[in-house]
């Protein structure tokens, strides 16, 4: 079986749908048929909640370069788990506590551009708001973030992931509130800065996937110039 994290168990993420783009047909089909392991493909699920629904229904918990959400770990249902690699050093040290030895292998997105072509240049800077961030939208809202557009990461399937990625990766700039957003503009090496909008979604999993990419300096922005600075200073300095 699969696992895909859906918002109010109906609404679909990009960052959690887009193993439908990972996996080959093959993979995909024999992880769906298992009926003895609960695969996780992507995203920041190795919590206790993931944990107790794969035990729940009598399957092992397999994760697949995935994140740590910064929790406290059951350390009798940690060690029920198995970890194909995962996605960032915090992850990795985390395990080690509970004896568990894992690689960190990059979050699988970083696979995308070699399965997915950019986007052409389309010249905005946009900003993808997380998926739960209920700010109040208004007609000012473009000029007070200082972007051209704003973009949800609600997907429904492949062929809207693949428009997203290509949003993404052809644009100048990136204000991210949807940690995959940032992981596919890094990915494609757009310039990218960390959105913070009406609430920060699990710090820990970005403070994970940023010590994977060797960055410290953790910084939410409202606005793009706040962003190009963080980039300038902490990203591009180091390029």
């Amino acid at each position: 079986m699969i696992h895909e994290w859906k918002l109010n168990g109906v609404t679909r993420n990009f960052g959690d749908a887009i193993y439908e783009l990972l996996l080959s047909p093959g993979t995909r089909r024999e992880w769906e048929e298992d009926q003895e392991k609960l695969h996780y493909p992507v995203g920041s699920v190795i919590a206790n909640e993931h944990l107790e629904k794969a035990v729940a229904a009598n399957l092992i918990p397999v994760f697949h370069s995935c994140g740590w959400r910064g929790t406290e770990l059951n350390p009798e249902l940690i060690k029920l788990a198995e970890f194909d690699g995962v996605r960032g050093p915090h992850t990795r040290d985390e395990l080690l506590k509970h004896g568990i030895e894992t690689e960190v292998t990059m979050d699988p997105a970083y696979r995308l551009p070699g399965i997915v072509a950019p986007g052409p240049p389309n010249g905005l800077a946009i900003a993808v708001r997380h998926i739960t961030d209920k700010s109040e939208k208004t007609v000012n809202t473009i000029h007070e973030l200082g972007v051209d557009a704003t973009f949800s990461p609600v997907v429904e399937d492949e062929s809207d992931m693949i428009e997203f990625i290509q949003k993404v990766s052809g644009a100048r700039f990136v204000l991210a509130g949807s940690l995959h957003a940032a992981i596919i503009a890094d990915a494609y090496n757009v310039p990218f800065a960390l959105y913070g909008g009406e609430r920060v979604d699990c710090p820990p999993k970005w403070s994970d996937w940023l010590a994977s990419i060797d960055v410290t300096e953790a910084e939410w922005v409202d606005n793009i110039k706040d962003g190009r600075e963080w980039y300038n200073h902490v990203i591009k300095s180091k390029k």
